[in-house]
């Protein structure tokens, strides 16, 4: 072996040797560590989950309202021609396991939006406390604006039962706009839907089986929990509107029947005079009227043709 040889390996050697030493070293720290009670360095791991709508366990304890949910530890499933992704709660004995995972997507809003059934990838980690703790987190951002159709009214007034739309539109410039423009509409109602418009009065002033734009705010307390979703109007409903006047110009008494939004919740026919005219040939006046059609939120959705009646004509002088 050459000199250079020798000296080349020799050095490796030493490199090696104070590598194990730095091994050893470390090792030895990590025990002393253990041994005095701190917890080696965090490690993580990675499992897919599941969003219960349950607490974990038989407790009685309500379900997390912040941004902590329970979670079942999922395994894959055997995907179809069509499936995205399939997953179901593990129930293998020693496998199977709820945990409560925090959604760092809705700490800063302390909200809890996600719906039950949900899937979701979730971490573990080790805390370096004494006993050492395991925390478990998720990244899963809840959707902010969601397209919701309204399916009947809930039991309080201004509520309604809705079902969020999901899945990606469908729709062609070149096409007329069919609702729900290929989104997905489900087969069961999953949302509570609030009008502001109908803050603080009675009844219901949307059309049922219309869709609205609104914000996902939080989830039911039932059993099976539903999104809250918070509108500002839609259509409004038209079924049964109430009558102020007729199109005969009504009797000499005048009518005190009123209408107003904010109390009667109903749609509005009402008859207005737009104009008058003299007719010469015959020598009678002549009103002309006009039924205009709001639906329950106010808005004016149809105008009538004119009906005409005779106001007065001329009489021969005696």
């Amino acid at each position: 072996m050459r000199n250079s040889d020798f000296e080349a390996f020799h050095g490796s050697s030493q490199e090696s040797g104070s590598l194990l030493a730095q091994l050893a070293d470390a090792y030895a720290e990590a025990i002393g560590d253990e041994a005095q009670g701190r917890a080696r360095p965090a490690f993580a791991e990675q499992f897919l989950g599941v969003i219960r709508a349950a607490p974990c366990g038989s407790s009685s304890a309500a379900n997390y309202t912040d941004a902590r949910y329970s979670v079942d530890r999922a395994t894959p499933g055997k995907l179809g021609a069509t499936d995205v992704v399939s997953a179901a709660a593990d129930v293998i004995p020693g496998i199977q396991q709820c945990v409560t995972a925090t959604n760092l997507a809705e700490v800063v809003g302390s909200t809890h939006l996600l719906p039950a059934g949900a899937l979701v990838q979730v971490v573990g980690f080790y805390s370096r406390s004494s006993p050492p703790a395991k925390l478990y987190v998720f990244n899963a951002p809840p959707a902010p604006i969601v397209v919701v159709k309204l399916t009947g009214t809930a039991a309080g007034a201004g509520e309604y039962n809705g079902r969020v739309l999901g899945g990606a539109s469908t729709a062609s410039p070149a096409g007329a706009l069919a609702m729900p423009a290929g989104m997905t509409l489900p087969a069961t109602d999953n949302a509570l839907v609030l009008n502001t418009e109908e803050d603080g009065v009675s009844g219901y002033r949307l059309q049922i089986n219309t869709f609205a734009i609104g914000c996902v705010v939080g989830m039911t307390s039932e059993a099976q929990p539903r999104w809250i979703v918070m509108v500002r109007g839609g259509f409004g409903a038209t079924a049964y509107p109430a009558a102020l006047g007729d199109g005969t110009g009504g009797a000499l008494s005048a009518d005190f029947s009123s209408w107003a939004k904010s109390t009667s919740g109903t749609p509005l026919n009402l008859w207005i005079q737009t104009r008058t005219f003299w007719d010469t040939s015959g020598n009678v006046l002549y009103a002309y009227l006009r039924q205009l059609s709001l639906d329950a939120r106010g808005v004016l959705i149809a105008v009538s043709g004119e009906t005409r009646i005779a106001v007065d004509s001329t009489q021969s002088c005696p």
